[in-house]
């Protein structure tokens, strides 16, 4: 059985007086590959934001190979090895390609560099082709090839995705899900929001749906698989 690399524990979570995370409870072991689904506005974006400290959950704890990290601000946190891919992919403005990458290559806390420049021009060559274009003038699937190359060379042990594809042409989409299956295969934890049930049972171990904030099934590709109707009901508009 593998060791517990995130945990989140009775997160309670609110925007004013809008409640969105109610006591949601969840954990991903080292080497798995966690999907987190969800229509729209049930608190996908949120639970990552309070993992990551950038939104400070009313009560709960989240546990970091073991640690609490939970009173630790944002910088520390990503510094135990966590990396983040945000929705919008979060270009700056006035670095190219190249400098997206040197920004924020470091090795990881044991001082490993698995993932560096070279490793990343490997597996995404187009963006060899465009090192000297500013970020934001890359189209939309070299926006998040960028975003995810940028997040690979911290190093990380775990990689947080907000919603993976969106907005993707399906031949891009399909070369993203191959490079978060090749992360995966490299040994780092991966957390997968998207919508895409179909890649996502694939590429994913387990699969978590909320419902309002809440967590409406938690489960493996079997349990899933044995859930569907449940699942496709919860995710339906």
């Amino acid at each position: 059985m593998t060791d517990s690399l995130l945990e989140v524990k009775n997160l309670n979570t609110l925007y004013g007086r809008s409640h969105i995370l109610h006591d949601l409870s969840f954990r991903l072991d080292q080497g798995q590959s966690m999907s987190l689904m969800g229509r729209n506005g049930m608190g996908k974006t949120t639970t990552l934001k309070s993992i990551l400290g950038i939104v400070r959950p009313r009560s709960g704890h989240v546990y970091f190979d073991g640690l609490d990290i939970s009173d630790l601000p944002t910088w520390k946190r990503m510094r135990r090895d966590i990396a983040y891919v945000p929705e919008g992919r979060g270009m700056f403005h006035n670095l190219t390609v190249r400098e997206h990458l040197q920004m924020a290559a470091r090795p990881d806390s044991q001082g490993q560099t698995g993932w560096d420049f070279d490793r990343v021009m490997t597996t995404f060559p187009r963006l060899q082709e465009r090192l000297s274009n500013l970020g934001t003038e890359l189209s939309g699937g070299e926006q998040q090839m960028l975003a995810i190359g940028r997040a690979l060379v911290t190093n990380p042990r775990l990689m947080i995705l907000d919603e993976a594809t969106e907005g993707l042409a399906p031949l891009i989409r399909q070369d993203i899900w191959n490079v978060i299956a090749t992360i995966r295969e490299s040994g780092i934890s991966t957390l997968v929001v998207d919508k895409n049930i179909k890649a996502l049972k694939k590429l994913c171990d387990r699969h978590v749906v909320l419902v309002k904030g809440q967590v409406h099934f938690d489960g493996d590709g079997a349990e899933l698989d044995a859930n569907v109707d449940k699942v496709e009901t919860a995710l339906s508009v």
